[in-house]
């Protein structure tokens, strides 16, 4: 099973930036996919495709590098219509690009939809690509973040009001990463694209926003009718770090095949700068920037505290005033 590795790049000036993003240059995310696309090519993977809404502006940034080193460039049609203030704005053009790929790719290649943001440190695995294959999706299930963080309930509930039906066992997964035949994405499109004829109309009511939304609520109602989903991230095929946080030991994801860094975009343009991806630099840099992101925790957990301990002593001071 050979596979297409894609990511979306969609460039809107007018749109309100994604919340992780810090950086004013529209065409940043094309800088993150050079250093992905980099990285691919250092473990023997396929060059990896752009697929955008500005092929000519994206084709032009590229125009400086060796062609052997470019990432290849697709134009993408896009029909989704949201308000530009939406969260997560370009990425809901991910059912677009999945739409366009079902139609297109040859039965015998699988989709590998990764965010710009990533690195390939390992080859996937093979026999993790045939047991995708088989099933016909490989996921990213992250309800062990998402739901501690938000809520369990206030994340089931926003899944099945987007799925417009109850779920037998609702999870939450990660956008940055998907795994897919034609036959099973041309399965997930038409689900995905109800529940987001559903997420636009409901969007006032619900506590998240952008793709992973809708197509969670999507892959757990085809789960539910029988679609068998490979959970990856068993696998330490992907995992997906943040400067300072401890939820995995930072060795942990040296065993991954890809690290989503949605926190670390800034140190993946500066990579897009060498010809080559070196894993010794990106990982010098990755944990300088990690011990830099749990001193900024500290931080702020210890002002949280001195804030608490002043609140309590005025509110303390307060009720002796109120009974003297």
């Amino acid at each position: 099973m050979n596979l297409f590795p894609c990511t979306l790049v969609y460039v809107d000036v007018d749109a309100k930036p994604g919340p992780n993003s810090t950086s004013r240059d529209p065409l940043s995310y094309v800088s993150q996919a050079i250093c992905l696309n980099n990285s691919l090519r250092r473990v023997g993977m396929p060059t990896l495709t752009i697929m955008t809404n500005a092929p000519d502006l994206v084709a032009r940034r590229l125009a400086g590098m060796p062609t052997e080193h470019r990432p290849a460039v697709t134009p993408l049609a896009a029909t989704i219509e949201l308000p530009k203030n939406t969260p997560f704005y370009a990425a809901h053009f991910k059912l677009d690009l999945m739409d366009q790929v079902a139609e297109t790719l040859p039965a015998d290649t699988m989709m590998l939809l990764l965010d710009a943001d990533m690195v390939a440190l390992l080859p996937l695995d093979h026999d993790l690509i045939e047991r995708c294959a088989q099933a016909g999706l490989g996921v990213f299930d992250i309800s062990d973040q998402v739901f501690p963080a938000y809520g369990s309930e206030r994340v089931v509930a926003d899944l099945e009001i987007v799925a417009d039906q109850r779920l037998m066992n609702p999870r939450w997964y990660g956008g940055e990463f998907l795994l897919a035949t034609p036959a099973s994405l041309r399965r997930l499109v038409p689900r995905a694209r109800a529940s987001y004829a559903r997420y636009l109309s409901e969007s006032e009511h619900l506590s998240h926003h952008g793709d992973e939304a809708f197509i969670s609520a999507a892959l757990n109602a085809l789960s539910d009718e029988g679609q068998v989903l490979i959970e990856v991230g068993a696998y330490q095929a992907v995992g997906r770090h943040w400067p300072g946080n401890n939820y995995r030991d930072l060795r942990w994801f040296r065993c991954c095949s890809f690290v989503h860094l949605p926190g670390g975009k800034a140190l993946l343009e500066r990579e897009a700068r060498f010809d080559d991806f070196a894993p010794d630099r990106f990982w010098r840099h990755m944990r300088v920037a990690h011990l830099r992101g749990r001193v900024r925790h500290a931080v702020k957990r210890i002002a949280r505290m001195l804030s608490a301990e002043r609140l309590a002593m005025l509110s303390a001071c307060a009720l002796r005033g109120v009974k003297s």
